[in-house]
């Protein structure tokens, strides 16, 4: 697709986290319950992946409707501390395919970087509990550089890596970050995302190794 550097979301994309931030998000609405922060709405599994990939504020602004500002910035240390916990407890794995084929990619020139609407220390924590950390160039979360969104966070990756990039994610927030970045974009249909949400997509994959022949032509 004649770019050299790579920009890939995390959740859904490189890693398949869908039980581990389920139940962490699950634990943190029976936290909000118990403490008498918002009343129990019988959410369902279906409500809590439904959010997976959206930024923190985002996903339990859906979530808690009737919570306020305040409520819900207490609740994201709360949700840190369960994500962190399911990371340690060996939670979550990589996609099929994904140690080899950013291995070849990266054999191959392509500068690879991470944009996530993740934790700021779960998002490396993962990928080197991973061993794939030498493999990026820059690994950044909407948390951990205080970007509103990921459109802002891909722009800032743009800064020091330049404009001739690829935007390659499994959510409609992904493939928003790049088309406002005026990146081409691949959507990840094996991720959490609908296909409505990869629709504006210019590519679509149905596995991570056939990004290496979309992008290689091999």
């Amino acid at each position: 697709m004649g770019a050299n550097v790579l920009i890939f979301d995390m959740d859904g994309t490189l890693f398949d986290s869908r039980e581990l931030l389920s139940q962490a998000i699950e634990n943190a609405l029976r936290y909000a319950v118990e403490q008498g922060m918002h009343a129990d709405k019988g959410w369902t599994e279906k409500d809590r992946v439904g959010v997976i990939g959206e930024p923190y504020h985002q996903a339990f602004r859906e979530l808690l409707p009737e919570a306020s500002e305040s409520v819900i910035d207490d609740l994201e240390p709360v949700l840190d501390r369960f994500i962190l916990r399911e990371v340690d407890n060996g939670n979550g794995d990589l996609f099929p395919g994904v140690k080899g084929t950013l291995s070849a990619l990266s054999e191959k020139g392509f500068q690879l970087y991470v944009a996530s609407n993740g934790n700021a220390e779960y998002v490396p924590g993962a990928l080197e509990r991973e061993g794939l950390t030498s493999l990026f160039e820059g690994i950044y979360s909407v948390q951990q550089y205080q970007s509103g969104n990921k459109v802002e966070l891909v722009r800032t990756i743009l800064e020091k890596a330049g404009k001739d990039a690829i935007m390659i994610g499994d959510r409609s927030s992904d493939i928003e970050a790049g088309t406002e970045n005026h990146l081409p974009t691949i959507g990840c249909r094996f991720g959490n995302g609908s296909d409505e949400e990869l629709e504006a997509a210019d590519t679509k994959v149905d596995t991570f190794e056939e990004l290496l022949h979309v992008l290689t032509d091999k």
